[in-house]
């Protein structure tokens, strides 16, 4: 069998599709494992983690309960039942912080955006993580927020039917 030897332009060609057919199957490999869609993996790329953060977010483990929403003017709301708390956020990389107009208190937190998933990690005064206090929010169109009452009524029919069984 004879072997062709290829010009310049063929071979520039040849890389560039195993570059290619390399890309995709790394990308494919990548959506699988993170769970993710790939129009989102793609768009992640061409846009900022900050920009992901605007929204609304309602907490995972507490529906109806915690929620953030986040503006693209650096404010933000938090809100614990029907109680709503205002301030600002600073994002520097992976860093998310909380800050109280009226207090200048600040949280501070390891945040990431994947998907339609909002991770929060609290970090620790020396910057260190605890990855004890780890909370998820679903990106929603509208926020779902209950009262106290309606979440102590939720609370006590679930102990009733759990003492019925």
């Amino acid at each position: 069998m004879a072997i062709k030897k290829l010009s310049k332009g063929q071979l520039a060609g040849v890389i560039i599709a195993a570059i290619l057919v390399v890309v995709i199957a790394a990308g494919g490999v990548f959506c699988i494992a993170t769970k993710q869609n790939p129009v989102d993996a793609i768009s992640s790329v061409f846009s900022s983690n900050e920009d992901k953060l605007i929204g609304k977010w309602q907490s995972q483990s507490s529906p109806g309960l915690s929620a953030y929403v986040f503006y693209d003017d650096g404010t933000y709301d938090s809100y614990l039942s029907t109680v709503n708390f205002s301030g600002n956020y600073v994002v520097k990389g992976s860093k998310l912080t909380l800050i109280n107009p009226e207090t200048n208190k600040e949280v501070h937190y390891k945040y990431k955006v994947s998907g339609k998933v909002l991770t929060l990690t609290l970090l620790n005064q020396d910057g260190t993580s605890d990855e004890d206090d780890i909370s998820k929010y679903d990106s929603v169109d509208e926020l779902d927020q209950k009262t106290l009452s309606d979440l102590i009524g939720e609370l006590a029919e679930d102990k009733n039917s759990e003492n019925k069984e």
